[in-house]
């Protein structure tokens, strides 16, 4: 399966390259690739291929992790059904700050502790985590490089790890501290 094209300019410079050093890379023209990042074009399979293993060749050669190396599984999370009881309770006995909502097999949410905070006074440990769930933590490959991953948690408490429909791996800013020296 390819993946989404529409970070590759983000990845790229992060990785420290210009669109020419990739483009030579990917055996492609410069243009090509602005076109590609900007979204005035979608390549062909065999040119996203290039492109893709071309970012790859980078990250391997600067010996970048991958999220596959540094996420922590299996996942805990809860069901929008649960209490807030049973959420809180796993995130103390695992010692965790945020949760998936999972229903299904599909993450419909998110459960972190700055939201059970955010609505102290209008909740209890009854209460269902659907009532205080906020939007689901982005979701990546297991390829997607450490930079980009670094990249998503400053905007978000977690990134999630999807692999053939199954979310298999979270990672999280304390996952990136303790892999510091591997990254």
């Amino acid at each position: 399966m390819l993946r989404d094209l529409s970070s590759i300019g983000k990845e790229r410079k992060l990785l420290g390259i210009s669109q020419r050093e990739l483009a030579k890379m990917a055996g492609v023209s410069q243009s090509l690739i602005s076109k590609v990042e900007n979204g005035q074009m979608v390549p062909n399979y065999d040119v996203a291929l290039r492109i893709i293993r071309a970012l790859e060749l980078v990250r391997e050669k600067k010996g970048l992790s991958r999220a596959r190396e540094i996420m922590s599984s299996p996942v805990i999370s809860v069901s929008p059904k649960d209490s807030l009881r049973k959420a809180i309770s796993l995130m103390e006995e695992h010692g965790i700050s945020q949760l998936p909502v999972i229903s299904n097999g599909k993450v419909v949410g998110s459960l972190t502790e700055e939201a059970i905070i955010n609505r102290i006074g209008s909740i209890s440990m009854e209460t269902l985590v659907e009532e205080v769930m906020g939007s689901p933590f982005p979701i990546f490959p297991p390829d997607t490089s450490v930079a980009l991953i670094k990249e998503a948690l400053l905007y978000y408490q977690a990134v999630l790890i999807q692999e053939n429909g199954s979310i298999v791996g979270i990672i999280t800013k304390s996952d990136l501290v303790r892999n510091l020296e591997r990254i």
